[in-house]
């Protein structure tokens, strides 16, 4: 069995950034991440289908992230799995557990599917479908 691929390789470091940037909180280094086009969010909390309004999101969203941990990590091709756990405060510190299937073509994410439990979540924000 062969090492990672180029692709898969900048694809993995393309998506890790993505998460560094929410995690740090650093919102104004999403723009060069997320594509300008024809990119999607899928979540059990939010269906979005353009970049700015999945910036704005983040934005709102983003100020419970306490911590991303990751679990485990692997590329194929232009696709990006992580097993994560999301560090959040709302009244008390939660963990939620969380998978998220990302893919970057020519140097940006185009994709992202966010699967975990939403119960705590629905009660925060309104559901965007």
């Amino acid at each position: 069995m062969s090492g990672n691929t180029q692709q898969e390789t900048e694809a993995l470091a393309i998506v890790e950034r993505y998460l560094d940037v929410l995690a740090g909180h650093e919102h104004d280094a999403l723009p060069e991440l997320i594509a300008r086009e024809g990119f999607r969010y899928r979540s059990p909390i939010a269906n979005i289908d353009d970049t700015t309004a999945f910036l704005e999101f983040i934005m709102v969203s983003g100020g419970i992230l306490q911590g991303i941990r990751r679990r485990h990590a692997f590329a194929d091709g232009a696709d990006v799995c992580h097993w994560l756990v999301f560090d959040t405060m709302l009244s008390e510190r939660v963990s939620t557990p969380a998978a998220q299937w990302a893919r970057v073509e020519h140097g940006r994410i185009t994709r992202i599917e966010l699967l975990f439990d939403p119960y705590r979540w629905r009660m925060l924000f309104e559901t965007r479908d």
